[in-house]
């Protein structure tokens, strides 16, 4: 019997299985088992980001243009002592809400796009809130750029995720409740200069919302599932049962948000514009996850989790195993090391903890770690489960979304797409030659979704996609940079930014039945709902050997 399993995961394939009958219970069980009733803290005010405490900057009511650049200068602020970029991070515990990606950020301060998860914290965690996130929908969200952030780590609306990462308030929207000014006029105001030299604004009210932006470390965990978990004797793999999979992934990219140049307030325009001499903020050198040297907060304490296992058949042991994923080169330099310990009571789980304050024999602090484990039981009955595979094939443009906003501003080409099936992410590859012209045309997809569920079931597909708006081209580059391209025409670069948004093409989800072993493929193509109904996806359904 085994009920401590240690290993190092690296760029090296490795699946290790364990099980444990009588596992002890662990010092710090996590939440895997029920929580006893938490009276959930009160939220943080959101007025505490204001100065001289807080390190976001309002703008007055009627701002506009370049009276807008307080708003990201800087972009996102710590919670506590915001006026300094560095914090320290915070663990949240939580139920997914929703997810999706970021069609509208902006450029100067990202590489890429944020992928959005909006998370119901657990009562005990719910002091991660301002009052903005309590006066707006209760839930706070995790952002974390998507190239920074692998598809297959994403969560998705159920899913139960524990995460670590920087606690921020979000300075770019304030979203201001208008108060008065103190004189006869009683005119609407948000700051004092709104109002007459030496009138006070009174009133107003800030809902700041707080975020975990970017994360450094999540795992999401998914119920429902089943995989092959140990082999049988003679035989390469093993029964597919039912599992609870964890997609766990550490990492000190954290893109823009995670930038000390990016994140430090600028003393004027031209230093945010990164007007020569100034060198701007990219490529980004300075990730906050690491700073300082000598103790960066990726490495502040071990990342730890509970994994909750199925219902236990009669006759079973616990049994799990351990898929490494390919770290990105910003993590890759020293792989932490993974310890797992089953719990049997009081309800079974894994207790895992990523050993982020374990230092490798030359004394180098871990970088990062990548892996899904799978947990569920060996023995006990048989349950019948089928092997779906799910294969886009390509879309029929019925309009590529290319028009031009404004006269003269440039639309590149190129679509973007995520797909999931039962709640798995792929970012979708192929479509950056949709153009103009691709009006009634097939592109061809290679995307394919593997998943094992009960015969006779269903999985679910979904799948989303944007045409690319003149604001995509700019970027990961200093604003000079994208003044300098237009020719330093400030009027159509500005009409380039102003082009924001990626164009919604609409969403296709589907319920697609598990077809019979033995038959044919089947295909479908479902027109795309919502936004510009822009495409037709095309994707065929087949049932492949079911295993032992």
């Amino acid at each position: 019997m085994r009920n401590r399993v240690a290993l190092a995961v690296g760029s090296s394939l490795l699946l290790l299985s364990s099980c444990a009958v009588d596992a002890p219970a662990p010092p710090a069980p996590g939440r895997a088992a029920a929580a006893a009733e938490v009276t959930p803290p009160p939220p943080v005010d959101s007025a505490t980001a204001l100065p001289p405490g807080g390190g976001c900057h309002p703008v007055g009511i009627a701002a506009s243009g370049l009276d807008l650049f307080p708003l990201v200068n800087p972009e996102w602020a710590p919670v506590v002592a915001g006026a300094s970029p560095e914090s320290t991070p915070v663990l949240l515990h939580g139920t997914v809400a929703g997810s999706h990606v970021s069609r509208e950020d902006f450029p100067s301060t990202h590489v890429t796009f944020d992928q959005n998860t909006s998370i119901d914290l657990d009562a005990a965690d719910r002091g991660l809130l301002a009052t903005g996130n309590a006066r707006e929908d209760g839930a706070l969200e995790l952002e974390w750029e998507t190239g920074s952030y692998p598809a297959w780590a994403w969560a998705s609306a159920g899913d139960r995720i524990v995460a670590a990462g920087r606690w921020i308030f979000d300075c770019g929207h304030p979203d201001p409740i208008p108060g008065a000014c103190a004189d006869a006029s009683a005119a609407a105001c948000v700051l004092d200069s709104d109002c007459a030299p030496g009138v006070a604004c009174q009133g107003t009210v800030f809902d700041y919302r707080s975020e975990l932006h970017p994360p450094q470390a999540v795992a999401v965990i998914r119920s429902g599932g089943a995989a092959p978990l140990s082999p049988a004797e003679g035989i390469l793999a093993g029964p597919v049962v039912p599992v609870t999979q964890a997609d766990v992934f550490v990492s000190p990219d954290g893109g823009g948000a995670g930038d000390l140049c990016v994140a430090t307030a600028k003393p004027d325009f031209a230093s945010f514009l990164g007007t020569p001499p100034n060198p701007g903020c990219f490529p980004l050198s300075a990730p906050l996850a690491l700073l300082p040297p000598d103790a960066p907060p990726l490495d502040a304490a071990d990342f730890a989790f509970d994994v909750p296992l199925p219902a236990r058949p009669r006759g079973s042991a616990i049994d799990f195993r351990v898929i490494p994923r390919d770290l990105p080169a910003a993590a890759a330099d020293v792989p932490a090391r993974l310890e797992i310990q089953p719990v049997l009571d009081p309800s079974p789980h894994l207790h895992a903890v990523v050993r982020m304050t374990e230092a490798d024999a030359s004394g180098r602090l871990p970088t990062g770690f990548a892996a899904s484990i799978l947990a569920g039981w060996r023995g006990g009955p048989r349950r019948a489960f089928a092997h779906v595979r799910v294969t886009l094939e390509g879309i029929t443009v019925l309009d590529p979304l290319k028009a031009p906003p404004y006269p003269g501003v440039p639309v590149p080409d190129g679509w973007v797409m995520e797909a999931s099936l039962d709640g798995t992410w792929q970012v979708i590859g192929g479509l950056d030659a949709v153009g103009a012209a691709s009006a009634g045309s097939f592109v061809p997809l290679h995307a394919s979704f593997d998943r094992w569920v009960p015969r006779g079931g269903t999985v679910a597909l979904l799948a989303s996609a944007a045409s690319r708006s003149c604001n995509d081209t700019l970027f990961g580059q200093r604003l000079f940079d994208d003044l300098a391209r237009f020719g330093f025409d400030t009027t159509a670069a500005f009409a380039c930014m102003a082009d924001r948004q990626q164009r919604d093409a609409g969403t296709v989800a589907a319920t697609i039945p598990v077809p019979s072993l033995g038959v044919l493929p089947a295909r479908y193509v479902a027109p795309a709902a919502g936004g510009g109904a822009a495409y037709a996806l095309a994707f065929r359904v087949e049932r492949l050997a079911d295993g032992p």
